[in-house]
């Protein structure tokens, strides 16, 4: 039994292909070199090879030892002593791996490698079952919009190869820092006022007091969905409801969640937006010649005042437009360089320009701290043919659906312009 143990552990291993170039380094003392620029597995087998024929060879003789009643402790120290080294080279060889970023031991895929939901969905157990005319339910869920390893953020894209790509429209999602609850709704201290009143004070003095008043105040979670039904012919195109899930259902629900984010009353089903609880813009009479640009400084003088660091900015299409046409005197363009790509900022802030905002509407604010989404089920998408009369009209219905709160720490870490 141990025999056999021992050449599953080593098949296991073995199945997590060691291929490509990387880093140079040696293992194991005097080990042959396992990361150079040629394929280290002939090196990383021998070394295992190493153990495995040693812990055969015990366990072989220690099965005739046992056949001829010979008791000898040596061996079975010996052979417990092999089989353990054998599963700590398997533990070093998987976490150097996962160091050297081509195995992620918590999801299976390489670091920084990411699943669409349309990918998912397609690549489940009951897509092929599906294809055939069965019935069916399949789901898929696909990360929040994050920065961080495993997400499909938009400001850390993973580079994609074929003929499909993720849509990479940026959304204010990934403004906002962002977290996960089981709960349906969030109950946090929200700061009212603040009175500084730390002065200079002389040895044995009496120390000034400061107030510091905060309410509890309710932020419940809430559902954005919405689903379509399709032929079922679409079933025999992989590829087409891959691009259909990512580009219109997942996306679909990042639109309505933007204006949420945004605008959201708070009332019925609605989220409260940021938008909706900042404080108005103040720094409108200082200059009347004061041009788009001038004012989101201001804006900017505003949130410091009220000591708070502006780390992004959302205004309307049309709005961003007029900053990027502004031209200086000799006709060269001032805040963008048209033969770049880069993240759009302006005053070093990042730019998310969206529909959900009217014309001269703009939100600037420290989003990271005055903000936080919390996210109670992640976007997720489930497609069936057992919806209604779905099975005998050859259709499927795909559904896309999220649920999320968003729970705003402190209003006056946010500025807007709401003009009449």
């Amino acid at each position: 039994m141990k025999k056999a143990l021992m050449i599953t552990q080593l098949a296991t291993l073995m199945g997590q292909a060691y291929a490509g170039p990387s880093m140079s380094g040696k293992m194991f003392g005097p080990a042959p070199t396992l990361f150079d620029d040629a394929d280290p597995t002939a090196g990383i087998m021998a070394e295992l090879s190493k153990i495995e024929t040693g812990i055969l060879a015990k366990t072989e003789k220690r099965m005739e030892e046992i056949k001829s009643g010979i008791k000898v402790k040596d061996y079975d120290s010996e052979l417990a002593n092999l089989e353990k080294e054998h599963t700590e080279v398997k533990k070093q060889l998987t976490d150097l791996e996962a160091k050297l970023g081509r195995l992620d031991v918590t999801t299976g895929l390489r670091q920084g490698e990411v699943k669409t939901a349309g990918q998912q969905l397609i690549e489940s157990k009951g897509f092929d079952g599906a294809k055939q005319g069965e019935r069916f339910l399949i789901s898929a869920e696909v990360k929040a919009l994050t920065s961080a390893a495993g997400s499909v953020g938009v400001l850390v894209q993973p580079q994609r190869l074929g003929m499909y790509e993720a849509p990479t429209e940026p959304h204010l999602r990934d403004l906002f820092a962002q977290g996960t609850t089981t709960s349906s709704s969030l109950v946090f201290p929200v700061r009212k006022t603040w009175t500084n009143n730390a002065d200079m004070v002389a040895e044995l003095g009496l120390k000034p007091e400061s107030d510091l008043v905060f309410e509890d105040k309710t932020f419940p979670v809430r559902k954005i969905a919405h689903f379509v039904k399709l032929s079922d012919e679409i079933l025999d195109d992989a590829a087409a409801i891959q691009s259909y899930v990512d580009a219109q259902l997942i996306e679909g629900l990042r639109e309505k969640e933007d204006g949420q984010l945004l605008k959201g009353n708070g009332t019925g089903q609605n989220l409260t937006g940021v938008y909706t609880a900042a404080a108005a813009y103040n720094r409108g009479a200082i200059d009347p010649e004061d041009t788009l640009i001038d004012t989101f400084r201001r804006a900017m003088t505003q949130l410091r005042l009220a000591r708070h660091t502006a780390t992004g900015l959302v205004l309307s299409p049309a709005d961003r437009e007029e900053i990027d046409l502004q031209k200086g005197t000799d006709g060269h363009y001032i805040w963008v360089n048209i033969g770049t790509a880069a993240e759009p900022r302006l005053w070093g802030l990042p730019i998310r320009d969206t529909t959900a905002l009217a014309d001269g509407e703009w939100l600037m604010g420290n989003f990271r701290r005055g903000a936080q989404i919390f996210d109670r089920m992640d976007a997720r998408v489930e497609m069936t043919n057992t919806d209604q009369d779905d099975f005998v009209r050859n259709r499927v219905t795909l559904r896309a659906e999220e649920r999320l709160a968003l729970v705003i720490y402190d209003a006056t870490a946010f500025v807007k312009n709401a003009p009449a």
